[in-house]
């Protein structure tokens, strides 16, 4: 995917990866800037949403509203997700038919991402996907007054500021063992030096979690890495031997 077709907040040119990645259907998100809205909707909700975290300096990526006609959905949202740290679901009635939002929460899932779940709209529990009805749901309902003075809002930047290292940490590591991966296992691409022994700390207080633990590939990545700086220091280390005997 070109992380073009992903809009976003706060990003550098140089880090794809971003805090959050706002998941929501069109209905809820998507309008014609300039467009009168009629009434407190979801697409307000929304939009103020986009406001917490702009005002609470979170970077986030978001869809591309709208949808351009030639843009390949699963793509777009699989690699948005995967460079994010948090997956926050914008929940309504419209959510749970958008089949894009919900590819996106299952391979989120399969990251072992952090998902966050806000309600925007009434939703019957018994309605919810089945690996959000253990998840807390985030009331974000009250549109009585401003999103950063509800209670739903300051849960929500909580949630997202608690173990924020941990989860970046998380996706750092991601998104580095993806390209490895994608680049047949370049060695080139592997973690050196200072950088390896970071994340190999990382991965021993990883395993120790109950949730959002690392997978597999992230664990290849940091073995293979460590299996190819042994090599490189004992090849050092023999050539230095050589050199010192034939001094």
């Amino acid at each position: 995917m070109n992380n073009a077709n992903v809009t976003g907040h706060g990003q550098s040119a140089t880090d794809p990866t971003a805090q959050v990645f706002l998941a929501y259907a069109a209905e809820d998100g998507c309008h014609t800037p300039g467009e009168a809205i009629a009434g407190p909707g979801e697409v307000e909700v929304v939009e103020a949403l986009r406001q917490l975290l702009t005002q609470a300096q979170i970077t986030y990526r978001q869809c591309p509203c709208p949808w351009p006609a030639d843009a390949d959905h699963e793509a777009i949202i699989s690699r948005a997700a995967e460079a994010c740290d948090n997956y926050v679901l914008v929940l309504s009635p419209y959510t749970l038919a958008d089949v894009f939002c919900l590819q996106g929460l299952l391979f989120a899932l399969s990251l072992n991402k952090r998902i966050v779940p806000v309600l925007i709209e009434t939703v019957s529990a018994h309605h919810l996907p089945e690996p959000l009805q253990t998840l807390e749901t985030i009331d974000l309902r009250d549109r009585s007054v401003p999103l950063t003075q509800t209670d739903g809002g300051r849960q929500l930047l909580q949630t997202l500021h608690h173990a924020a290292d941990y989860h970046h940490a998380h996706t750092q590591l991601l998104v580095r063992a993806l390209q490895w991966e994608r680049q047949q296992r370049h060695p080139d691409l592997l973690l050196q030096g200072d950088e390896l022994v970071q994340y190999q700390r990382w991965l021993v207080q990883a395993n120790g979690q109950s949730h959002h633990q690392p997978i597999q590939l992230q664990t290849l990545y940091i073995s293979e890495s460590a299996r190819h700086q042994t090599s490189q220091d004992n090849a050092a280390a023999l050539g230095m031997s050589w050199l010192k005997r034939w001094l």
